[in-house]
């Protein structure tokens, strides 16, 4: 997340917010999704987890930034 500028929260699911940011390198904006806690069950992973496919399909431009 050092190459991003958090600038605000847009929106809140069940398992995660999504964070309006920019990059520090490019100064694009980005949207970039955080899970808001410990999964319990491989089935909360598989959900969250085919949930941000869906998302990704739906908008080509969506780039995967991935933390753990």
């Amino acid at each position: 997340m050092q190459n991003y500028r958090l600038i605000t929260k847009k929106g809140e699911g069940t398992f995660s917010e999504v964070i309006k940011a920019q990059s520090i390198k490019t100064n694009q904006l980005v949207a970039i999704k955080c899970m808001k806690q410990v999964f319990q069950t491989i089935d909360q992973v598989l959900y969250f987890n085919s949930n941000i496919g869906q998302q990704t399909e739906r908008n080509s431009s969506i780039e995967k930034v991935i933390k753990s």
